[in-house]
């Protein structure tokens, strides 16, 4: 009984392992290209900062705040611009005065999220399965029924699914120079929350496997 439940639970784990709503579509680094390899960077201190308008704070927040978390799970010293430098941060200031808050503030390394990309889809769902009975033939019990699945169209629905695009790119500031950039897609996320762990995941993950941050 044991094994069947242990059995049971192991099935789930894969089944729910496999239900993440995010997934990196492409990412780039500059020892792709001959002419710019390079090593990793060990930053001393990375801020992640959410590029959304004022009416996506509850967005950036998530999206800030399980990336700094997943990178500090992961040893890296990152905090969200939000805690640093609250919601108005790097609005209307040059370059350089940029700079020279990072500095100041000891952050050698950004990682920037942006939405470039939303669209919605819709699609029918059928109506839940019914059986109905029929009868069969059979020698040694005459009168026998059988049952068959049939789908009732008319009890279908329509569902309006929302995809979203990410880019994240990842900022030297001493050398003034991105070393990594990465699209993502999020399909249908049942939530803000769910949406911004899966998307963390899935951006920490490709950067470990390339060798970002050493």
């Amino acid at each position: 009984m044991k094994k069947i439940i242990y059995l049971g639970v192991s099935m789930m784990m894969v089944v729910l392992a496999g239900c993440s709503s995010s997934k990196i579509t492409s990412s780039w680094k500059p020892n792709e290209d001959n002419n710019n390899a390079q090593s990793a960077v060990n930053f001393k201190k990375i801020v992640v900062v959410g590029l959304f308008n004022d009416s996506s704070r509850e967005l950036r927040q998530q999206m800030e705040d399980q990336l700094a978390g997943d990178l500090k799970a992961e040893g890296f010293n990152a905090v969200t611009s939000l805690s640093v430098y609250g919601p108005k941060s790097f609005q209307n200031m040059k370059e350089g005065d940029v700079i020279n808050q990072l500095n100041e503030n000891g952050i050698d390394g950004v990682i920037t999220i942006s939405l470039v990309d939303k669209n919605k889809e819709k699609r029918f769902v059928a109506g839940p399965r019914y059986y109905r009975p029929y009868a069969f033939y059979n020698p040694y019990r005459p009168y026998g029924w059988g049952y068959s699945p049939f789908y009732n169209p008319y009890r279908g629905h329509y569902e309006t699914n929302a995809n979203f695009v990410f880019e994240t790119n990842l900022y030297d500031v001493s050398g003034k120079k991105l070393i990594y950039s990465a699209q993502s897609q999020s399909y249908s996320p049942s939530s803000v929350g769910a949406m911004a762990d899966d998307y963390s995941k899935s951006v920490v993950k490709d950067m470990k496997k390339n060798n970002i941050l050493g």
